[in-house]
């Protein structure tokens, strides 16, 4: 045996190895889209508010500001930021990294909108039956655009592979993780239109 093949690690090891990783790159995703969306959220109440007070007056056009109400136009908004989150696979995480920020802010502001204008209890009632699909689904994304990042750096601390065959290796999870986020955010879409169709206004 030379010594390129004492350190390759076979495939159980190497299975497990890319689990570990993946298991990391989902909390540190979790962590960041957590982070950036209860900041926005703190900043945007006062907007948020200002915004229901003007709606309520009749000061806003309420029709500019309502989102998509189908299942497919839902599916197709929030499918392209799993896209935009799980793009950074190939890129060394670069995309997913700049993706992150940006929807996270969006997330939150979007949060503070909807608890401004419906109350914590009511938006809480309208958002339960499907918002654990949908910010699942972003985080498993966000986790599949850094994986193969993680789990090179880690093997590459490890000295248990070389950079290129451990990114390498960790691809096809990251492509499984963007599978099922994408299926999450299609469950997520149905449940949401359902919700909005029994509340029109």
């Amino acid at each position: 045996m030379g010594a390129t093949d004492t350190l390759a690690p076979r495939p159980p090891a190497l299975r497990s190895a890319v689990l570990r990783s993946a298991g990391v790159s989902v909390v540190l995703a979790a962590t960041a889209l957590g982070l950036v969306t209860a900041v926005a959220a703190a900043s945007g109440g006062g907007l948020a508010e200002r915004n229901a007070v003007a709606l309520a007056a009749g000061d806003l056009d309420s029709s500019v500001l309502a989102g998509d109400r189908d299942a497919p136009a839902i599916a197709l908004r929030n499918l392209g930021a799993v896209a935009l989150l799980a793009a950074g696979a190939p890129l060394l995480g670069t995309l997913t990294l700049v993706a992150v920020p940006v929807i996270g802010i969006g997330l939150g502001l979007s949060a503070a909108a909807v608890v401004a204008a419906l109350g914590p209890l009511e938006a809480l009632q309208r958002v339960a039956p499907y918002i654990a699909f949908e910010l699942t689904g972003v985080v498993l994304a966000a986790a599949a655009g850094i994986l193969p990042t993680v789990h090179a750096l880690a093997a590459a601390a490890r000295r248990s592979a070389s950079l290129p065959s451990a990114y390498a290796s960790a691809l096809p999870a990251s492509l499984a993780l963007t599978l099922l986020a994408a299926l999450l955010i299609l469950i997520a879409a149905g449940i949401e239109a359902v919700v909005i169709a029994a509340h029109p206004h």
